[in-house]
C-alpha cells in the first residue's frame, strides 16, 4: 500500500481526520519501534525532569523538540508565522494544566484571551450546550480560519513553550506558507507523534491521585482549547459566587 506522503515521507492528506492520520502512523512506524520509543521516552522523562527541575510534560516537550532538531532538513516555521494556528486544537487535562501554569508564570489574563476569541468560543459554547462532544462534531470546520485563542496579534503564540502536541506535530519543511489552509503543513514527521498521545496519557495517569485512578487505557480525554477556556471561566464564576 502506497503511503500518501511528499518526498520527505510526511503525511499530506487528511489533515483534519485523526483516524486517517492514525492509520498512516501505524503503516509508517513499525510497532516495535513505537513500543521501544515509548519505553525510552518515559525513562527519559524521569531523568530530564529531575535533572532540569522541569515538570514531566515539559521534559517530554524537550524530547520532541530534540527529535525535530535531528531531522536533516530545517523547519521553515519561524516566529510570527501563524498560518497553522487557524484551526481546531485539542488538548488533554495535563496539557491544559501546562498552559495554565504558563499563563500564571507570564501573567496572561485568560479573561482577555476569552474576550478576544468571543466569536469562536460562542460557537463552541452553543454546540456544547446542545450536549455534543468531540465525537459528534467536526470541530475543525467549526473554528477553521479563526485564530487560536492563544495567538497574539503579531502571530506569535502566547504559550509557545507549553503548546500542546496538536500544535507541535503540524510543521512545515517547504517554503513559507502563504495561506491559512494548511496546504504547506505536514504531520507524521517523527515517531514521537505515534507515541506522544500515549506518553502524555501515562504522565497524566501517574499524576492522578491513586484513589481517583482508573485502569490505564493508553489514552486520555481531549477537549478543544476553547472548551477548556469555557470550563476555566465557569469554574472561576462559581468561586466568585461562594
Amino acid at each position: 500500500m502506497a503511503l500518501p506522503t511528499d518526498h520527505n515521507g510526511m503525511f499530506i492528506q487528511g489533515m483534519t481526520d485523526s483516524e486517517e492520520l492514525q492509520k498512516f502512523l501505524t503503516l509508517k512506524f513499525p510497532q516495535g519501534e513505537v513500543q521501544e520509543t515509548y519505553d525510552r521516552r518515559l525513562d527519559e522523562v524521569k531523568t530530564v525532569s529531575k535533572q532540569d527541575s522541569k515538570t514531566p510534560l515539559r521534559a517530554f516537550w524537550k524530547m520532541v523538540d530534540r527529535s525535530f532538531d535531528q531531522k536533516s532538513e530545517p523547519l521553515q516555521c519561524q516566529e510570527g508565522c501563524g498560518h497553522c494556528c487557524y484551526t481546531a486544537v485539542a488538548a488533554t487535562q495535563l496539557e491544559w494544566d501546562g498552559i495554565l501554569n504558563n499563563a500564571r508564570e507570564n501573567d496572561i489574563d485568560l479573561n482577555q484571551v476569552i474576550e478576544r476569541s468571543t466569536r469562536t468560543i460562542s460557537k463552541v459554547r452553543k454546540v456544547l450546550d446542545q450536549g455534543k462532544d468531540l465525537e459528534q462534531v467536526d470541530w475543525h470546520r467549526l473554528v477553521i480560519n479563526q485564530p487560536c485563542p492563544f495567538l497574539n496579534d503579531d502571530q506569535s503564540c502566547m504559550v509557545y513553550e507549553d503548546r500542546p502536541l496538536d500544535c507541535r506535530m503540524v510543521v512545515a519543511y517547504r517554503d513559507a506558507c502563504t495561506s491559512k489552509n494548511l496546504e504547506h503543513a505536514q504531520r507524521a514527521v517523527v515517531v514521537d507523534e505515534a507515541v506522544g498521545p500515549t506518553v502524555i496519557a501515562r504522565l497524566q495517569h501517574e499524576q492522578t491521585p491513586k484513589i481517583k485512578r482508573r485502569k490505564f487505557t493508553g489514552s486520555q480525554k481531549v477537549r478543544l482549547l476553547h472548551h477548556w477556556l469555557i470550563l476555566w471561566q465557569e469554574k472561576n464564576k462559581k468561586k466568585k459566587r461562594r
